[in-house]
């Protein structure tokens, strides 16, 4: 995405500060340069390294696409800082010395009040559960930091004159919960999906770093001016211009790195154990009992995922239970009612059937050739429904592990060839070439005779019903060589099946397209028990296919030796 002339003036800015700091360093550090000496080249680039950041955030302010305010808040805070060092140097220069309370303190504590509340501001727009579900770890980051952080400047702390007690302790104070808040913000992905907002992060963290190495050199009179030290306060102004350039394009879609996940998980990991270090360290030496404390609440909150995680595990394995005995007792009364309804319906179809025949055979009187015909279309509908009714009650005995099969040895020859023989007038009817084809040594195989020749002759008949005239059925029995199964083929030349409905062939109910395209009569039940009858046996059945040229059903059942 090009970047806008706005934008572009913006990055000038930003290399001006740049050019700023490394000319600075090279008169303080290469030059030797004394940065408290009068020279007005060294007062211009010590203010340029302070103001040229404040400027390029401004410009980002005025230029900025979207959401301002954090920006707007953060401007407000740096600004107030760079006031407070301005003030602070006139005092110096003036007097040498900078009573306590002064006006740089103003502008000072304006900058820690001003850039949590762009904290704030930055997280907004994030939904209420979204804030909630990283509060804990967030909590757990930020007091674990506080924790360690008040043990490194409690010599400043214990150092405080008692004259200006408070406003001195204010400042490492507002240090500590400054990096704690930034912390936190840092272990949220929720906060730190974009790569933008890690640059206010560091920005922030080289910042008060620098104050807090400032603080601690002064107790022990090892600070002196111009050192090395004295960078962090610009570079860190840099970091927060650059964070502040970013306004200046438009927002993009967040998309996460690969690094805040691991950031998410590395920062309260390491709070928990800088926690353990101080809990550790105050057996050894005297701590302030604030850092103790806060010790010992972000070790005490590593166990409220641990506990809310077994209680929700708890719940969850409780209400699956309860959900699968729900389940149990579903199938159970569905069984049941389908067993039921099944005989109340089988009962009256008989007594129809058998009335029809008794009719049909002129027992009660000469029928008409009409009606006769009306009878037999009557007897025909009668037929199909008692089959459906049949076939419904066998698949409702599979659900329910009830299927009477008495397992014997069994010649699966015999099964087939009584198959295609009761076939073969079907066939012929349909003018359908059926063939049976049979290796000579078929082994033994244990199962119930009258199921299995159901589900073979299942599978045969629709093959015959889906061919085509002068098509070709061929029902063959082999043996596979290797674990001696024998495997039964049912092959035709019909119209095959879509490679769409191949996978759900087996389903109750269903039919393939071009099934129901060409009015072929089925109740879709068919293929689901034969598959159940041949699961019971121990074997497998499926299914090959190829639109407009034919269907090969593949029946494996295990030999009994």
């Amino acid at each position: 995405m090009k970047a806008s002339r706005s934008a572009w003036l913006g990055y000038l800015a930003f290399g001006f500060v740049l050019l700023c700091d490394a000319t600075y360093l090279f008169l303080v550090f290469v030059a030797k340069v004394d940065p408290q000496s009068p020279s007005p080249i060294n007062y211009l680039f010590r203010t340029l390294t302070v103001w040229a950041p404040v400027a390029v955030v401004w410009v980002a302010v005025i230029v900025a696409t979207g959401r301002r305010t954090p920006l707007v808040l953060a401007a407000i805070g740096i600004t107030s800082w760079a006031a407070g060092a301005a003030a602070y140097n006139v005092l110096m220069g003036t007097g040498g010395y900078v009573p306590t309370p002064a006006v740089s303190d103003i502008g000072y504590l304006a900058f820690y009040v001003f850039m949590v509340a762009a904290f704030i501001a930055v997280i907004s727009p994030a939904s209420r559960r979204s804030i909630v579900s990283v509060a804990l770890e967030a909590s757990i980051a930020s007091l674990g930091t506080a924790s360690v952080l008040l043990v490194l400047v409690q010599p400043v702390l214990d150092a405080a004159p008692l004259t200006d007690r408070p406003l001195t302790l204010a400042y490492p104070l507002l240090d500590v919960a400054l990096v704690a808040v930034t912390a936190g913000f840092a272990s949220s992905p929720t906060f730190t999906s974009t790569r933008r907002v890690w640059w206010l992060i560091a920005g922030l963290t080289v910042f008060i770093a620098t104050d807090l190495i400032y603080a601690l050199l002064a107790i022990i009179g090892d600070y002196r001016a111009g050192a090395l030290t004295d960078m962090g306060w610009p570079i860190g102004l840099a970091l927060l211009a650059w964070w502040a350039l970013g306004f200046t394009r438009p927002p993009r879609n967040s998309v996460p790195t690969a690094s805040v996940p691991i950031l998410g998980i590395v920062a309260p990991v390491f709070s928990v154990a800088a926690a353990i270090g101080v809990l550790v360290y105050s057996s050894q030496q005297p701590v302030n009992v604030v850092s103790v404390v806060l010790a010992a609440v972000t070790v005490a909150l590593t166990a409220v995922p641990v506990l809310t995680r077994q209680t929700q595990s708890a719940r969850l394995i409780a209400g699956q239970g309860r959900v699968l005995d729900e389940l149990r007792e579903l199938d159970a009364s569905k069984s049941e009612m389908m067993a039921t309804l099944n005989h109340e319906m089988r009962t009256p179809l008989t007594s129809i059937l058998g009335y029809l025949e008794v009719v049909r055979d002129g027992d009660g009187g000469t029928v008409p050739p009409a009606a006769d015909e009306m009878l037999s279309a009557v007897e025909h509908s009668a037929r199909r429904l008692h089959s459906i009714v049949d076939e419904m009650l066998v698949l409702t005995r599979l659900d329910a592990h009830g299927l009477e099969v008495t397992m014997n040895p069994l010649d699966v020859r015999s099964v087939v060839e009584r198959v295609v023989e009761q076939l073969t007038p079907i066939a012929e009817g349909r003018q359908v070439d059926l063939r049976l084809e049979i290796d000579d040594a078929v082994p033994i195989v244990l199962g119930d005779d009258s199921r299995l020749g159901h589900a073979i002759t299942t599978v045969a008949e629709n093959a015959v019903k889906f061919t085509p005239s002068h098509g070709t059925v061929t029902v063959s029995v082999t043996v596979r060589k290797h674990h001696r199964p024998v495997v039964i083929t049912v092959s035709d030349t019909g119209m095959g099946v879509p490679a769409a409905d191949l996978p759900h062939l087996f389903e109750r109910f269903y039919r393939g397209s071009n099934a129901l395209q060409s009015a072929v009569s089925g109740s879709g039940l068919g293929l689901a028990i034969a598959r159940g009858i041949v699961e019971v046996h121990g074997g497998r059945i499926r299914a090959l296919s190829v639109l407009g040229e034919g269907t090969t059903m593949i029946i494996t059942l295990p030999a009994a030796d």
